[in-house]
């Protein structure tokens, strides 16, 4: 049973007929009396009897009348309320969002508002995941994304997946091994690391792939929570890094860093989005969540590099 097929249907019992209908709808008569035929059969009995006049409704569409109207008006209310969601022109919103996933899914999702709703306020305020949910839990926060390193979620927190990431081994265009192919774990070792700091589940993922190659996991040469003291490090000296493709997209665009193509060193993580269950949600908020699926849309059907 299909939403469009119940509004064919009580465009029949409306206008009395398939033929004033389907002319009200801009259908042929054959395409309605088919979309019909498809909802008695999805229910498993006969809604109208049909003369060559009209047609009536038999006891089972007079059964499935009301619910019929009810369906259609909740949808119809439904979508002017997503309609309204989407053209939300005042309110503040407080989005918290962690440094990597700011970089360009935020950006792009925040600035579109901006651009198409200049009324609506939003505060872009950086963080990591515990922080975070710890405001949002308080109120300082709206809502807020980050990458899901499988961190437990609290109880009274949503979590809905945006987009996935993929983390590589990076390097200055300069590096030697920016143009080799089929790194191995040895070749890795022979080069200095800068780490960042609270990547969870990928820093294990790395210790874990040298170990399976039965090599001592290198000591990173610096750990730090900087995203731009990373780059501007890898360009400056040969040292490697593990980074997420959308942090840096404008250095792989303009070839000042690249990934490396070591097949043992590559791993996929949720970036999510995270809101309170109780209460709720204003117009507001959902228009910035609605953003951010666009903007997690586009993303993601890019191709990869």
């Amino acid at each position: 049973m299909e939403l469009r097929q119940l509004r064919h249907f009580l465009a029949v019992v409306d206008h009395g007929s398939f033929s004033r209908a389907a002319q009200m709808l801009g259908k042929s008569q054959q395409a309605l009396s088919k979309s019909i035929h498809a909802l008695e059969q999805s229910l498993g009995v006969r809604l109208l009897d049909r003369n060559p006049r009209a047609s009536a409704l038999t006891a089972f569409g007079q059964l499935l009348l009301p619910f019929a109207r009810n369906i259609d008006l909740e949808a119809t209310s439904f979508r002017e309320r997503l309609t309204a969601v989407r053209r939300a022109e005042r309110g503040r919103v407080r989005l918290g969002a962690s440094p990597a996933s700011a970089t360009q899914l935020v950006t792009e999702a925040v600035l579109r508002l901006a651009a198409t709703q200049p009324e609506l306020q939003i505060a872009v305020l950086s963080g990591i995941f515990q922080g975070m949910e710890r405001e949002l839990l308080a109120g300082e926060l709206d809502l807020f994304v980050c990458i899901d390193n499988d961190d437990d979620v609290t109880e009274g927190v949503a979590r809905e997946v945006l987009l996935d990431d993929e983390y590589r081994v990076v390097c200055a265009i300069t590096h030697p091994l920016a143009k080799a192919k089929a790194v191995t774990a040895m070749q890795l070792t022979q080069y200095g690391w800068i780490l960042g700091r609270n990547l969870g589940e990928i820093e294990q993922a790395w210790r874990r792939a040298f170990e399976q190659a039965e090599l001592p996991v290198p000591e990173p040469v610096v750990e730090t929570t900087s995203i731009e003291f990373c780059k501007h490090a890898l360009q400056a000296g040969n040292y490697l890094s593990v980074l997420p493709a959308q942090l840096i997209e404008t250095e792989l665009e303009q070839e000042i860093l690249c990934q490396v193509e070591a097949p043992d060193f590559r791993w996929l993580r949720p970036i999510a989005l995270h809101y309170r269950r109780s209460g709720t949600l204003s117009p507001a908020v959902l228009a910035v969540i609605d953003s951010l699926h666009r903007a997690a849309g586009r993303y993601q059907r890019r191709p990869p590099a």
